[in-house]
């Protein structure tokens, strides 16, 4: 006998559908004529039994019927309009007509108790009527209505798919009785081999997103595959626990915004079918949150809003709390919000608000008014406490951003009986912070309510593999000349040994060597070569990211020149154009160059558009920061990344070329973004794609026991410091408290030490555990120990304003000392961040290091290596010269950083500052052994700070005079460095001046503002 589609998966999907507590009926042998879309008797019976005082209403009750009839023959006008009406319809939230002219809510399913409910499987159900009639494979009602259509093809011809059952659902079916899927919750195509589901008017391709895969997060996609895939998902998803939550919750429908759009309906993938139900259950339950962990581009934003549809649709959480959930969607940047909003706003999201500023948000949810609040983290500062509901539900957007700090603090605190959800594809777990710590439930396997991996969002085709391809950025430094012309620059401004290692260490930042001109050239140039051979023959469009606002403005530039210089057309003769986005202040120190792209909210949404528009010579948009992240624009095919990033930036950077796109033109396809490295970040991409881990074999840091056993260490450290003080008011913040309290930690003493060292270990402590309930009532205690450690941190303020004197003649000096700038290919450093290279990945992530890269053809790792053994030899020469102070050259910094571009090492700029650190200790304890006590002795002497130190003295509470050199010299570090010509001239420099003086003065708790400011002030004007 030969394999059919009724004899193979037809057949199977019927077993199944049994198994799941489906009725099977021969479709001729339902109660319909074959005219008919909704079996009329059984949707009289479940209107009857949901709705029983209609069974002394009958003419009301065949007014319900009638509208339903009259829903379902719209739909000849337009199906998803029709289908949007009656989803209302079935949910319950729709008033019908009665015969006396109210308006009441029928109930035509049992949402609560399926049992109540009628479920039907069918096959071979036919309806006539149009130009021929049709038979459907399978059809899945509940009480008479078809809410599935399962359309499915033989497995055993190569050239018949699962692509062909779709085509026939969309092009042939919806078209011509576009009045069966009125009431359709989901369509399903299947060969027997792949498995796809999808809303009605879901065009049929292959690659689509829309036509999706159902599945488990649980499963590994590498071995849950073919028909055993297929078997899995329709178990999971053709059983009424799933139709029934998707079709009450979270169907949506985006609605058009101009002439160009169609109003579409869209359903969740299963990852958010998850987790939308685990939030739900988790609320219900009363759990403190969770955490969901999802990879990059897999649709965290829409989750929301399906969560949001089901906290606030459901009644048994207003039941469970007394009161309807109000819940708060987070975000940390502002064009977020905007596009969360405007997602939530076409999805029909009810009863929604955007705050416009914080205190409009203050009083909305000291109001208590359910419904969806979106705002920014920022709009929590000054908060206080808003809100004691437990029903507040906050999901936060990109939950490894805006979950530290002031910000993550605030909004804990404004609604602390909260249930708190983060939502983020690149989850941190390191020493200072821990998003799993964070969000995570003590109940949830390593704290993770919801995983969906990238492996299984690639072999899902939610989205793309991405190729990151590795350059080198090359150039030569006479170190000699440069050393030679450093020196007479110093000499000619007469610096001291201190401000050569300062300057010569702020020129060694990597913006410096991003910044010359020839490299801007050669890596614009390369750039563009690059889109013109492998991007733009297949219509997709670039992202360039710089190093900052500069250098987004030369990369635009050099960009533009290159395009017009190669002629460089769209197919219809446009010259192609580079847009820039970037965050530019509206305020008059804001240079001109960066003014012309100050953007409103609304331009950037018309230049995204553009970008997105095959048609539109808008090629290019280059970014320093925004767009990174929270944009989503399949076109983009490449990403050019020239601006160093490390861990979740990182990775959220280089997934932006991640998303499925066909070229609506050509027909392409996007088989792999691209990711061209001109940084050097191959080991730390491989890093950011493998993310944090919990392993089984290790310490969990994350037990609450564990936890409770930190809290008494540092309970014990606590009481231990707190003895440096006896007798101190620790509720005092007073300058006569702190004074007191520099007392008793002179600078030099045995006593200092033991402050600062016991002070840090406490600080990790308590930064890992807050908000632990054991630290609560030490928590004034310690924030006045960090106002001590504060007010005696060394302070290296004033430093900027030598950089402005002298920066850009620095600069110019190593620019001048550049030659032979080149970029050339690495084929050795491209990786394929594909389904099933990953774990190959993740290995040379863990295993990847500098003494196992040995390629004979790649001398980059040996001039690495060299340059590493030069750094420790001459590090060992300095730090055994005690005889005469010493400092790193300019040019061995350079040397070194050159090194760092050119061997996609992360770590080595890192290593770098490190060793520069280091000499400028040596140099520095050279200089205290030689003068001994004698450095505050001689400051004093010196004549203007003597007339400081009088201005501070007489603003000094009397009987405290032992801290004034302490604020003299902090106030002296500023007034030293301000010595440069035109400073109160200039806007920016003024404004530096105050601000300094100012976090000066409040540092020791004195005022800022009246007589010792304004006389401070003064004596810095006049005499600098």
């Amino acid at each position: 006998m030969a394999w059919t589609e009724s004899s193979t998966i037809q057949r199977s999907l019927l077993e199944w559908a049994e198994e799941a507590g489906w009725e099977y009926i021969p479709g001729d042998e339902l109660p319909r004529d074959h005219h008919d879309v909704v079996i009329e008797t059984w949707v009289r019976e479940a209107l009857l039994a949901l709705d029983p005082e209609l069974a002394d209403d009958p003419e009301s009750a065949e007014l319900v019927l009638h509208e339903l009839n009259q829903a379902v023959l719209d739909a000849h006008n337009g199906l998803v309009a029709a289908n949007e009406r009656l989803t209302v319809m079935l949910r319950g939230d729709h008033a019908f007509t009665t015969i006396d002219g109210r308006h009441v809510p029928r109930q035509l399913i049992d949402f609560k108790d399926l049992k109540n409910n009628r479920f039907t499987v069918a096959d071979e159900v036919t309806i006539n009527g149009a130009t021929k009639p049709r038979r459907f494979d399978v059809v899945y009602y509940v009480n008479g209505f078809p809410l599935v259509v399962a359309e499915t093809k033989t497995p055993v011809k190569h050239q018949v798919s699962w692509v062909n059952a779709a085509k026939d659902l969309h092009d042939v079916y919806e078209e011509e009785y576009p009045n069966f899927f009125a009431t359709n919750v989901f369509n399903v195509a299947t060969e027997g081999l792949e498995f796809r589901m999808a809303p009605i008017r879901a065009v049929a391709d292959s690659d689509s997103e829309i036509w999706a895969p159902w599945g488990s997060t649980e499963d590994d996609p590498k071995t849950v595959t073919g028909p055993a895939r297929v078997e899995r998902a329709a178990r999971l998803l053709l059983r009424p626990e799933t139709i029934l939550p998707i079709l009450k919750d979270l169907v949506m429908f985006r609605h058009a915004r101009d002439a160009s759009e169609v109003d579409i309906k869209f359903l969740p993938r299963y990852p958010q079918f998850e987790a939308a139900l685990a939030i739900h259950a988790k609320v219900l339950a009363d759990r403190p949150g969770g955490l969901i962990w999802h990879h990059q581009g897999s649709g965290k934003t829409e989750l929301m809003a399906f969560a949001a549809a089901r906290l606030l649709r459901d009644d048994a959480v207003t039941e469970r709390f007394g009161s309807a959930p109000t819940v708060i969607v987070i975000a940390d940047r502002k064009d977020l919000v905007r596009q969360t909003a405007e997602m939530f706003e076409t999805a029909g999201m009810p009863r929604m608000t955007v705050p416009r500023n914080r205190r409009e948000l203050h009083g909305l949810l000291r109001s208590g008014e359910s419904g969806v609040v979106i705002t920014t983290v920022h709009k929590f500062a000054e908060a206080g406490h808003l809100n004691n509901r437990s029903n507040i539900v906050v999901l936060v957007d990109e939950a490894h951003r805006s979950q530290e700090g002031k910000f993550g603090d605030a909004w804990r605190a404004a609604v602390p009986h909260a249930k708190f959800f983060g939502a983020t594809g690149t989850a941190i777990e390191d020493k200072d912070r821990s998003t799993f710590k964070l969000f995570g439930d003590p109940d949830d396997p390593d704290f993770v309510m919801s995983r969906y991996t990238p492996e299984q969002s690639i072999a899902d085709g939610f989205t793309k593999p991405v190729i990151v391809e590795g350059r080198s950025v090359g150039f030569n430094l006479d170190k000699e000349a440069l050393d030679e012309a450093f020196d007479e620059l110093a000499t000619e401004e007469g610096l001291d040994e201190e401000e050569k290692v300062f300057l010569s260490g702020k020129a060694s930042h990597i913006e410096t060597i991003l910044s010359n001109p020839e490299r801007v050239a050669a890596v614009c140039a390369d750039i563009v070569d690059h889109f013109l051979t492998y991007v733009a023959p297949l219509g997709q469009k670039a992202q360039v990211v710089a190093y900052n606002q500069r250098l987004v403005i030369a990369y635009t530039r050099a960009i533009e020149a290159e395009l017009e210089r190669r002629a460089a057309v769209m197919p219809d003769g446009q010259l192609r154009e580079v847009g820039v986005v970037m965050h530019v202040a509206d305020s008059k120190e804001t240079p001109k160059e960066y003014k012309k792209h100050l953007l409103t909210p609304e331009q950037e949404e018309a230049l995204k558009r553009r970008f997105k528009k095959v048609d539109d010579p808008l090629s290019f948009i280059v970014v320093t920061a925004k767009w990174m992240t929270g944009f989503n624009a399949p076109i983009e095919g490449v990403l050019y990344l020239d601006k160093p990033a490390k861990d979740t930036n990182l990775f959220q950077t280089i997934t932006r070329p991640n998303r499925p796109w066909k070229n609506p033109v050509t027909g392409q396809r996007k088989d792999f973004g691209r990711v061209v490295d001109y940084i050097g970040l191959a080991r730390a991409i491989g890093k950011a794609v493998a993310g944090p881990k919990v392993k089984d074999d290790e310490e969990d840091e994350l037990n609450v026991t564990d936890a409770s056993k930190l809290a008494g260490k540092f309970v014990t450290d606590l009481t231990r410091l707190l003895h440096l003080f006896d007798g101190i008011d620790t509720s005092d913040s007073s300058f006569e408290s702190l004074a007191e309290a520099h007392e008793r930690i002179p600078e030099g003493g045995a006593q200092r030490t033991e402050f600062i060292e016991t002070y840090v270990a406490l600080q990790t402590v308590w930064e890992f555990l807050d908000p632990h309930p054991m630290l609560r009532p030490f928590k004034g205690q310690y924030f006045w120990l960090a106002k001590v450690y504060e007010s005696i941190r060394p302070k290296d303020v004033s430093k900027t304003f030598l950089w402005a004197r002298l920066g850009a003649k620095t600069t110019d000096l190593i620019h001048g000392h550049m030659t032979d700038v080149g970029v050339r290919s690495m084929p050795s450093k491209t990786v394929t961040l594909d389904a099933a290279g990953l774990a190959l990945v993740k290995k040379i992530a863990e295993q990847l290091k500098l003494s196992e890269r040995q390629t004979s053809e790649s001398k980059a790792e040996d001039v690495y290596q060299e340059v590493l053994d030069s750094i420790e030899a001459r590090l060992r020469r300095r730090l055994a010269d005690t005889e005469s102070p010493a400092y790193r050259s300019l040019a061995e910094r350079i040397e070194k950083l050159r090194a760092k571009a050119i061997e996609n090492v992360e770590d080595s700029l890192a290593f770098l500052e490190e060793a520069l650190k280091i000499a400028q200790d040596v140099v520095a304890a050279d200089r205290a052994a030689e003068q001994g006590d004698q450095g505050a002795l001689d400051r004093l002497a010196d004549p203007k700070r003597g007339a400081l130190t009088q201005i501070v003295a007489e603003n000094t509470p009397p009987g405290l005079h032992k801290i004034v050199p302490d604020i003299v010299l902090r106030i002296d570090s500023i007034v030293v460095e301000v010595a440069y010509a035109g400073w109160s001239a200039s806007d920016a420099g003024d404004k530096r001046v105050r601000r300094e003086l100012r976090s000066a003065l409040k540092e020791y708790s004195l005022p800022i503002k009246g007589e010792l400011f304004d006389r401070t002030y003064e004596y810095v004007r006049e005499n600098y």
